[in-house]
């Protein structure tokens, strides 16, 4: 890991859109090598920041540079009487990995969740191949659930 920089963290803002967007069509493009309709992702993203505690964007910030993101959504567990709340859309710029960016937009995730008496865990998914990912989280204490992602369309 390279020195730690020092980043600022702040909820997104309708201002940030085409950032969140590019940075999610390149997080496809690198990792899954899956190219990405922009139009498509930005009125997800645009949606997204509009529904309120159901996805919650953060971005850290360097100067008046925004050099990573992430995204959270919930889904509530039964089992385990709480929500889980999913980091997605997790994105740095090539030049700023390693130095700690990710490390403090979960920081700050963990500690704003951390007063949320429902809040089960935080969970997240990453490309099967993607080992420096896999790598990271794992250094940050997430580990492997077990559990494979599936899914089908509405209309299949």
């Amino acid at each position: 890991m390279n020195q730690p920089i020092q980043v600022s963290i702040r909820t997104a803002m309708s201002s940030d859109i085409d950032v969140l967007t590019d940075f999610n069509c390149r997080l496809a493009a690198e990792t899954e090598d899956k190219p990405l309709d922009f139009h498509t992702v930005r009125s997800g993203v645009t949606r997204g920041l509009s529904v309120g505690d159901e996805v919650r964007y953060f971005v850290a910030e360097r100067g008046e540079t925004i050099v990573g993101q992430l995204m959270l959504t919930r889904e509530w567990s039964d089992w385990r009487d709480g929500w889980i709340v999913w980091l997605q859309s997790v994105y740095v710029l090539a030049e700023y990995r390693g130095q700690g960016v990710f490390r403090q937009l979960l920081d700050h995730v963990r500690s704003s969740v951390h007063t949320d008496a429902d809040v089960a865990c935080l969970r997240l998914y990453v490309e099967e191949d993607n080992d420096a990912a896999k790598s990271t989280y794992n250094r940050l204490g997430f580990r492997d659930t077990g559990y494979d992602v599936m899914e089908i369309g509405p209309s299949q």
